[in-house]
């Protein structure tokens, strides 16, 4: 079976959520601790942290009206619907936030199974205005670089013989697609699997992964030349974690 896993931030939207949003309501001190992350001077979860303390207060109003703004790649509805109808299981893995997250995916209709961390809404006074407080269901107990660990989710949600493709754009899609058998790929992670050497396939949007999906599943089927297949070291690499390596 194919398993298709997706990155949420600048993948499925066109910006980075996340990113803008801590920026937006955490200031200076949001982006200092992004700084002090990629610096690996502070773990995801802590950036995380610093991040939503920053922020303080927000304002509910702000936090929905800054949300409803954020623009997904459009051929992303065709793309879920493509996947339904040719039985591919599909995820979203995330290091982001469920709130925007779902909020975003409510807006256009869209369901889809998510892994992602958490954010919950304090609310004061009349909850006109919220605190984030956010927690971390799927840190992995070695690696603190992401505080969602993708590359666990794929492991646990597919079996020995499933085929696993991984579409990604940033940092935190690294390390799952050291890990998957067919990476779709652009910014950070096009230019991260070129200096590994990570076989991989550009994208612009999902109508591209369609198109290239169409092709790799029609030549799997006739069996004239089969693209859509596992990939060497994606196999060793999945075989170390579990052999303990």
């Amino acid at each position: 079976m194919v398993k298709v896993f997706i990155d949420f931030d600048g993948t499925i939207t066109r910006r980075d959520v996340g990113d803008t949003l801590f920026e937006r309501f955490g200031g200076k001190q949001s982006v200092d601790a992004v700084e002090s992350y990629r610096q690996g001077m502070i773990s995801a979860v802590e950036c995380f942290l610093r991040e939503c303390a920053a922020c303080g207060d927000v304002s509910t109003g702000a936090l929905n009206s800054f949300l409803d703004e954020q623009e997904i790649d459009p051929t992303f509805i065709d793309f879920i619907q493509y996947c339904r109808e040719r039985g591919l299981e599909h995820f979203i893995v995330s290091d982001g936030m469920d709130y925007y997250i779902r909020y975003i995916l409510h807006r256009h209709g869209v369901e889809v199974p998510l892994f992602s961390n958490s954010l919950t809404l304090i609310p004061k006074g009349d909850g006109s205005v919220v605190q984030f407080y956010p927690s971390f269901p799927y840190t992995d107990e070695v690696c603190d670089r992401c505080a969602c660990c993708k590359r666990n989710h794929m492991l646990t949600l597919c079996e020995e013989d499933d085929i696993i493709v991984y579409i990604g754009e940033g940092y935190s899609d690294r390390c799952p697609a050291r890990f998957a058998d067919v990476v779709f790929a652009k910014d950070d992670l096009l230019r991260f699997c070129q200096q590994e050497n990570i076989s991989f396939f550009e994208y612009q949007t999902f109508a591209d992964i369609q198109k290239r999906l169409t092709t790799m599943l029609n030549q799997n089927i006739s069996q004239s030349r089969p693209t859509l297949k596992k990939r060497r070291q994606a196999e060793l690499a999945r075989r170390d974690v579990f052999l303990g390596g």
